[in-house]
């Protein structure tokens, strides 16, 4: 059986036309204006050395996960940006589920390791100041213990660590490591991360960024002391006065006053500033050209594209075929975006890449390299 990516000549490493969210982060196609408003933000950011805070919003499929993807590809790879980020989805949620959830999950994408490393250079550093520094940091004993014993023997760091990831401990092992039985309040997990800010900065001389996606699950939250657990959280990451930590929050929802409490609640929303709540737009007839043109480019294998183009020349009835639009004939192209976009004239890249998807193995079955607008509104026709 043909292949799409032989039949249509893709690039090696492409099996069909859908984005990734992680191996493609570095592209963003039809975004021009959104990617600029954003990198304003960025730019800003390290330039003042006061962490990115913003929250991506938009209904599902427009593009919010790669977004987020494709801004911490471009904090991580620009040499004046000097971030280190850490992205992770939101896990599943409970009426009852508190920041702590979100917090663990942050901590387990970090890695143990990478802060035992910190902390073994943060000693190093600062010697026997290196505790008391964190005290004074976090305004904690206990939290100071549990980091600078992260670097001990034994079963210690695991017991400390699910303790700064605010996981109860059993009796017997809040006893062993000297620790309270649990740390669960918001202000005390948000003195971690920030201490974790600290370590980034101190150590790698970069700054701590935390991505959480899909944060619209935080609507299953309704217990009203979980509720304020989670708001109290937001508000202090998203605060200016928190420096050792950036925030950046994506979540499907089509209007800032659909989304959780926790986070359209004016205390929170005045901390991450209005024009920081940043709306992805479906994308119109302009917009959805241009996606598709870039992802077809971006695919394609030029020399291979030349060859069907050539060999199969009979198969556009006539219409012309360009580079920019191959295996689409320049009538079938934009023929394909009024269909796309046949909701309301906007459609979202998942769509789009639902509907390329669709008619290009449709062409294949049908034995098509090139497909024409004739070939199209018989498909369209059939329904």
């Amino acid at each position: 059986m043909e292949t799409l990516a032989d039949w249509y000549g893709l690039k090696d490493g492409h099996e069909d036309f859908w984005v990734q969210n992680d191996e493609d982060a570095s592209l963003l196609f039809a975004r021009a204006q959104l990617d600029e408003q954003l990198q304003v933000i960025v730019r800003k950011s390290f330039r003042t050395q006061s962490p990115p805070k913003f929250v991506l919003y938009g209904v599902w499929g427009v593009g919010k996960t790669h977004t987020l993807r494709h801004i911490g590809f471009v904090i991580e790879h620009t040499p004046d940006y000097n971030g280190y980020v850490v992205f992770k989805e939101l896990p599943d949620i409970k009426k009852n589920s508190t920041f702590q959830v979100a917090h663990a999950a942050l901590l387990d994408a970090l890695g143990l390791d990478v802060v035992k490393s910190w902390m073994v250079q943060f000693q190093t550093k600062h010697q026997s100041d290196s505790q008391q520094i964190i005290q004074t940091m976090t305004q904690s004993g206990d939290i100071a213990r549990a980091f600078t014993s992260l670097i001990g023997y034994g079963d210690t760091a695991r017991i400390c660590w699910d303790w700064l990831r605010g996981v109860p401990l059993s009796a017997a092992d809040a006893r062993s490591a000297g620790l309270p039985p649990s740390l669960d309040q918001s202000t005390q997990l948000v003195s971690v991360l920030r201490m974790l800010g600290r370590l980034s900065h101190d150590v790698e001389g970069k700054i701590l960024i935390f991505m959480i996606d899909e944060a619209y699950k935080l609507k299953e939250v309704t217990d009203g002391a979980a509720i304020g657990h989670w708001l109290n959280a937001f508000r202090l990451l998203a605060d200016r006065g928190t420096k050792e930590v950036g925030i950046l929050i994506s979540a499907s929802h089509a209007d800032v006053e659909e989304m959780a409490d926790s986070l359209k609640d004016v205390q929170v929303r005045s901390r991450f500033g209005e024009s920081h709540y940043i709306f992805l737009q479906p994308l119109g007839p302009d917009e959805t050209a241009e996606f598709l043109r870039g992802l077809l480019g971006e695919w394609i294998d030029p020399a291979k594209r030349k060859e069907r183009v050539t060999a199969y020349q009979g198969e556009a009835d006539g219409e012309s075929v360009t580079d920019a639009t191959f295996p689409f004939t320049q009538k079938a192209f934009n023929r394909f975006i009024e269909w796309t976009t046949r909701n309301g004239g906007v459609t979202n890249p998942r769509d789009i890449q639902h509907d390329l998807d669709d008619i290009l193995n449709r062409a294949i079955d049908s034995g098509r390299h090139l497909v024409s607008a004739k070939y199209l509104d018989k498909l369209f026709a059939q329904g």
